[in-house]
């Protein structure tokens, strides 16, 4: 069960990785009927991060707060991702919030791995 959740977190975070990307550029774009549906499923695979990392965290890892930062981290970046696909819809001033979630996303997969230990 640990793999599963396992794989299905990391694949999670590769896929809003990439959905974000192309979303993002689709809305500048003006193709808001095909990024509208890239947001959809963005926000599918930040519901799946979302409860496999809680379940990952309060199931292996309960006392090391490392991955509490990670979850905070996570959290931050969902805001962000939200914040930079609701300005691009928008067509309002979004790059900021853009780079700022690709950050914030390249930080926590780091943190997943362990880069920063």
């Amino acid at each position: 069960m640990g793999y599963a959740l396992l794989k299905a977190h990391v694949g999670g975070w590769e896929a809003a990785f990439v959905l974000l990307i192309i979303g993002y550029i689709l809305y500048r774009a003006g193709k808001t009927k095909v990024a509208k549906v890239l947001h959809m499923l963005l926000r599918l695979m930040m519901v799946i991060i979302l409860v496999t990392g809680a379940w990952m965290l309060f199931q292996f890892h309960t006392t090391d707060v490392y991955y509490y930062v990670k979850g905070v981290l996570a959290i931050v970046s969902f805001g962000l991702i939200e914040m930079c696909m609701g300005r691009a819809r928008r067509q309002d001033g979004s790059l900021g919030f853009f780079i700022g979630a690709l950050v914030v996303m390249v930080v926590v997969i780091m943190l997943g791995y362990r880069v920063f230990a």
